[in-house]
């Protein structure tokens, strides 16, 4: 099935039901009426992330704990396995030839490798033949959207769960420094607990997502936004990676260190960026299939004459 065919179930079913508080108790009715809301449906989520679960408690990752404890507050059967360290910026790293697995606190596992090691170790040990419903990546503290999505670990895990048939959600806040999206961390969680539900409550034969689909979502770094947009991702970037030499001359035998540098493009309309530089939650369907938008890749029907 092609991404546009599933884009629109998708989009149906989240343009109107992604606001406030559905995870919260329904208001009463005027004139005393009930409120029929569907249940609530429970699910079994594994959360992973790329920063890590450290600390007792999570005191030192925070953002993962606040997603941790929404969802749980919604009434899901909530597991953690996330990366012992530290692993920002690994994409679909796959450590080689071991890992450990640790069960440090209930409900928590940690795997010393990356993302992706915890989500296939989640898949293969923690819950060992019995996929959840749903997996979550992170809250992430900083934006993953645009071309930077390609590097990002909060991302890589999600797409391993699409690679293993699991539907999977990867979350990120678009704060500008650490504190700005630490501020923002429990706003971030009610709004993608309010996704399970909206997910929950419109899904088709017990389907969350549409086959093979999952979700990124990049939340504003502000207080407030001004909705939320289905988008593609952004092919320009908000930043540049580079390597500068700091023993010698650029271009020359050294030692290079990472830098960044400024956007490589501006936000095309309808992208992920685009929705985030007018105040938007950015929600961009993705799936672990490669293939090129077949619009771009008819003109090369000419390579299928060349003889091998």
């Amino acid at each position: 099935m092609s991404t546009a065919r599933r884009f629109v179930p998708l989009a149906l079913a989240l343009a109107v039901a992604v606001v406030p508080s559905f995870g919260a108790a329904a208001a009463a009715q005027p004139d005393g009426q009930a409120n029929h809301q569907p249940e609530q449906r429970r699910l079994r989520i594994l959360i992973t992330n790329d920063d890590g679960w450290i600390g007792p408690g999570g005191s030192s990752t925070p953002m993962i704990v606040a997603m941790r404890n929404a969802l749980v507050a919604d009434g899901h059967d909530v597991t953690v396995v996330a990366p012992a360290t530290n692993q920002s910026g690994t994409g679909t790293l796959i450590t080689h030839p071991t890992v450990n697995l640790a069960n440090p606190e209930p409900g928590v596992w940690t795997v010393t490798g990356t993302p992706t090691d915890s989500l296939i170790v989640g898949l293969d040990a923690v819950f060992h033949g019995n996929a959840p419903d749903l997996v979550v990546s992170g809250i992430n503290p900083g934006g993953n959207y645009s071309s930077i999505a390609n590097h990002s670990g909060t991302v890589g895990a999600a797409i391993a769960a699409l690679e293993n048939d699991v539907p999977a959600i990867a979350i990120s806040v678009d704060g500008k420094t650490p504190a700005q999206s630490l501020a923002l961390k429990d706003t971030v969680a009610a709004y993608t607990s309010d996704v399970v539900a909206a997910l929950a409550r419109n899904a088709r034969g017990g389907a969350l997502l549409p086959e093979g689909l999952g979700l990124n979502i990049n939340y504003p770094g502000t207080p407030t936004v001004d909705g939320t947009s289905l988008t593609r991702m952004d092919r320009n970037s908000y930043l540049r990676f580079g390597f500068t030499n700091t023993t010698g001359a650029q271009g020359q035998p050294g030692t290079y260190a990472l830098s960044f540098g400024g956007p490589t493009g501006t936000p095309a309309p309808g992208s992920d960026w685009s929705a985030l530089q007018a105040g938007k939650v950015s929600i961009t369907p993705i799936d672990a299939d490669l293939s090129a938008n077949p619009r771009g890749a008819g003109r090369l029907n000419f390579l299928e004459r060349v003889t091998p």
